[in-house]
């Protein structure tokens, strides 16, 4: 029962730190730190997964402990953003907001950082939560689920995994990296920013599902169709290096979450 309860706290952390947090939220965070709202909501807000993962009565101190750790997580990682100097407080006309510092190559290994700690603590609480509720049973229907459709269920975990979060790793490899649009203008290499993401979703999406149908020739045909299709840009921006960066650190990721359905 220990890989069921670390799976459903895992998938509640998953869907509260990338897919009900956005960017402004984050930057709040980096903003106000510990005084600020937006810190507290959000690590209520994964207590509140929590509880509902466990959807136990007696899940309440366990839900309280990751509340408390993940909020003293991410006020250290917010102070250490400052600190180091990876992002910088810039007032404008009265209005404070969050801006690259000079180190913000640094910012992936936070990120890394930051989600080993959060996971560690899953692990941990969840192994002392269940040796004191022996008891605990998951979900009747995601059991019978799991048990009937093993691959899909892994599958769709995957999948979470292989949009946003790892559409953020793929961003902050490239700022670690220091691979750039190559545009003269910041703006003009952000503007299509919105559908490059789309763009990076569907990529490692249809990869993930290829990998686990065992369609790997279609794989390549979707990697060389998109070179084709971007050449053009990529070679009259100058942005041919970010585009194939971007695009095998994609691929990497989506094989590596199919190879782990096929592993686990």
């Amino acid at each position: 029962m220990i890989k069921c309860l670390i799976f459903n706290l895992f998938m509640a952390h998953i869907l509260g730190d990338f897919y009900l947090q956005g960017k402004q939220s984050c930057d709040r965070k980096i903003r106000d730190g510990i005084r600020g709202r937006d810190l507290w909501l959000h690590a209520f807000l994964i207590g509140a997964l929590s509880w509902v993962a466990v959807w136990d009565c007696r899940g309440w101190w366990l839900a309280l402990g990751i509340f408390v750790l993940h909020l003293l997580i991410d006020w250290l990682k917010s102070f250490l953003q400052i600190k180091m100097r990876i992002f910088r407080i810039e007032e404008q006309k009265g209005d404070k907001r969050v801006v690259a510092g000079e180190t913000k190559q640094w910012d992936l290994w936070m990120f890394l950082a930051d989600q080993a700690l959060h996971l560690m603590v899953l692990v941990v609480g969840a192994s002392i939560w269940l040796s004191c509720n022996k008891d605990w049973s998951q979900f009747v229907w995601l059991q019978n689920l799991a048990v009937s459709h093993p691959v899909r269920v892994k599958t769709a975990a995957a999948l979470l995994l292989a949009l946003k979060p790892a559409n953020l790793l793929v961003l902050l490899t490239l700022d670690a990296c220091k691979v750039k649009m190559g545009t003269e203008n910041a703006n003009d290499g952000h503007g299509n920013f919105h559908s490059g993401e789309l763009i990076g979703w569907l990529e490692r999406g249809l990869i993930l599902l290829f990998v686990v149908l065992s369609q790997y020739e279609a794989i390549g045909f979707l990697v060389a169709a998109k070179s084709i299709l971007r050449f053009g840009e990529a070679s009259k921006d100058e942005k041919s290096e970010y585009v194939l960066t971007g695009t095998l650190l994609s691929l990497a990721i989506a094989v590596c979450l199919g190879l782990v359905v096929f592993a686990f």
